[in-house]
């Protein structure tokens, strides 16, 4: 008896899927499991937690001001991030979805070759450009614009802006392959009927780019609400990130249920990010 063609299919693609499934399982969801377990228990110095089952951890995240504040602060900044890199990014992509096919591809290497630099070196470079001695404070006291150094490290804006620098090529290549699949005679069909640059931006390039604005902005969000490295070094001790507080509960207090219930929140709302970017994917096809 011979077996339905779409079943041996089925039944191939899943034996080809079945290492990675087998890698997922053990170095990705039994991991996840675990702290989720561990975000549940009771915290104790000398153990690190206690198999007892509470709910303090997550009351103590939501219901201390300090904690609430980190949560709070670190959604507020990666929104803020997400629209900032979006409107530049925005702009990136499309003088590079126009520009000469001879001269997109050294553009285009131009928007990776940060990517080839570790976060930690490109970070550093922040802090040499807005030290008290670095070339930024230098500028302004030279020209006259500032008396003295001015104290731009250790700021939420500073840290704002070095990762949008560190996000912009996150969210310029999804947007850029949106605007490259566009049919390049949607425009000029719009102008020969009336319609003028802006208004043929406005109702053709920009709702037909709309995918590439959502994956980048789901990826943005999501890297930005997660970072560590860079508002540890930039932002100075009165500013706090979850990625940060996760690693300073784990490494340095060992307080491993209160840092898991952390982590829980911090990945149920990237996860939510990604589902409604799925969803709102799905709904447009």
């Amino acid at each position: 008896m011979t077996r339905d063609p779409e079943a041996r299919t089925a039944g191939f693609a899943a034996l080809l899927l079945s290492p990675i499934g087998l890698i997922y399982a053990v170095f990705l969801l039994a991991p996840l499991g675990y702290f989720l377990s561990v975000s549940l228990m009771k915290f104790a110095p000398a153990q690190l937690y206690v198999p007892v089952l509470t709910g303090e951890n997550y009351a103590r995240l939501f219901l201390d001001a300090y904690y609430r504040g980190i949560v709070l602060d670190t959604f507020r900044v990666a929104a803020i991030v997400t629209v900032a890199t979006l409107v530049l990014a925005y702009a990136l992509a499309y003088f590079l979805s126009r520009a000469p096919a001879a001269l997109r591809g050294f553009l285009l290497f131009l928007v990776i070759a940060p990517l080839m630099t570790s976060v930690i070196v490109r970070t550093y470079g922040w802090i040499v450009l807005l030290g008290s001695e670095g070339l930024v404070n230098k500028v302004l006291v030279g020209l006259g614009i500032a008396s003295k150094p001015l104290q731009l490290l250790n700021t939420e804006g500073t840290v704002i802006v070095a990762l949008v620098h560190i996000m912009l090529p996150y969210m310029t290549f999804p947007i850029f392959s949106s605007l490259v699949a566009q049919d390049p005679s949607l425009v000029p069909a719009a102008s020969t009927l009336g319609a003028r640059p802006w208004r043929a931006f406005l109702e053709v390039t920009l709702p037909l780019s709309r995918s590439g604005m959502v994956m980048g902005s789901a990826l943005v969000f999501t890297l930005t609400a997660g970072s560590i490295v860079t508002p540890a070094l930039l932002g100075g001790r009165n500013f706090r990130m979850m990625g940060q507080q996760i690693y300073e509960l784990v490494l340095s207090t060992f307080n491993w249920p209160l840092g898991s219930a952390v982590a829980a929140v911090l990945l149920a709302c990237q996860f939510s990010v990604i589902f409604l970017y799925f969803r709102r994917t799905g709904r447009a096809r």
